[in-house]
């Protein structure tokens, strides 16, 4: 085969290798004219080869950032450097549709871009070849992992009869503001000269911090003559009236069995013991509706303020607990605040 021959061969094997090629290719000249426009385009976008060359790539497609992606292009011809671009910055330069099946979670094809530059035999820089990958796969699968993690940890967290925050997310609340509080009150215990250095520090220390525990008066009694159902559907109620009586910054949670723990950061016992009264005659004036009729319960709560002879979160709970059995042995349907 004479020489010329091979030439053109080879460059038709190499044209047809473009077109089919499973990947976005697409060159622009300076002007951001189409010089080509490989079968994956035509195929995603609808536009023929025909059609897209020596029309504007901002044209073709008007929604494009022309100031941003403009930017870049100009920056690879300068600098003659390639620029990435992942579909974690821009999920998609051009908006194709995603052609995976019916379950798939995407509607547009996820995209990860390189604009490389193209030299001409002299040296110099007039075209940038856009190099488009097809990354759905990799991206619908790191999207669900996440979304599947997130909810996995809302779950360690949650209480699942109440959906409340569950016991262990409380112990853990609780240490951090008893550390924060113990960091303060050491910083606001130091020499003045000292407190300068530690402003903002000195400032929180005098912040207080109160914890409600909370139980529903004779709840056994409940489980007793109505059945465990009816006393789930109480406390599914009981979980509602405490979360919507408390501030986003409260922490609400369900202690253990008809129990409940209230952390409420900067509140002090009169804020605390307003809030507790507030809940306790809205639970009291509940009709909780079951499948054996209404119910009417009331609820006790004990209300301890968080102070520097708290040795340990253990002894700020021991405060509350000792609060709601005074509630208790009192008389029930009342708040108590720890001495």
């Amino acid at each position: 085969m004479p020489h010329n021959a091979e030439n053109i061969t080879e460059l038709h094997w190499l044209f047809d290798m473009l077109h089919h090629i499973d990947v976005g290719l697409v060159v622009l000249n300076t002007h951001y004219e189409v010089e080509l426009w490989n079968g994956f385009m035509e195929n995603h976008s609808g536009m023929s080869s025909s059609i897209a060359k020596k029309q504007s790539l901002f044209d073709l497609f008007p929604d494009l950032n022309r100031r941003w992606l403009g930017q870049k292009l100009d920056n690879v011809v300068a600098l003659r450097t390639p620029i990435f671009i992942s579909w974690e910055q821009r999920a998609y330069l051009f908006p194709f549709k995603s052609y995976r099946p019916i379950t798939g979670l995407a509607d547009n094809m996820f995209q990860n871009i390189a604009l490389r530059p193209l030299a001409n035999a002299d040296g110099t820089v007039k075209h940038v070849c856009l190099v488009v990958y097809d990354v759905t796969d990799v991206a619908t699968n790191k999207v669900a992992l996440s979304s599947a993690n997130r909810l996995l940890d809302q779950l360690s967290k949650t209480d699942a009869l109440t959906e409340l925050n569950n016991r262990s997310c409380l112990d853990k609340a609780l240490v951090a503001v008893f550390n924060a509080f113990t960091a303060d009150a050491l910083v606001a215990d130091k020499p003045v000269t000292d407190k300068l250095v530690d402003d903002d520090l000195v400032m929180n220390s005098n912040n207080t911090h109160s914890l409600v525990m909370a139980d529903i008066d004779n709840f056994k009694k409940i489980n007793d003559q109505y059945g465990h159902p009816v006393g789930d559907v109480v406390l599914q109620k009981v979980a509602r009236i405490l979360s919507s009586g408390s501030r986003k910054m409260d922490f609400v949670s369900r202690y253990g069995g008809e129990e409940f723990a209230i952390l409420l950061p900067n509140t002090g016992t009169d804020g605390a013991l307003f809030f507790c009264e507030k809940v306790r005659k809205k639970v009291a004036a509940a009709k909780i509706v079951t499948d054996k009729g209404d119910i009417s319960i009331t609820m006790s709560f004990g209300v301890a303020d968080l102070r520097k002879t708290d040795k340990a979160v253990s002894s700020w709970l021991k405060r509350a607990d000792e609060a709601l059995y005074r509630a208790k042995k009192e008389g029930r349907n009342q708040s108590v605040v720890a001495d």
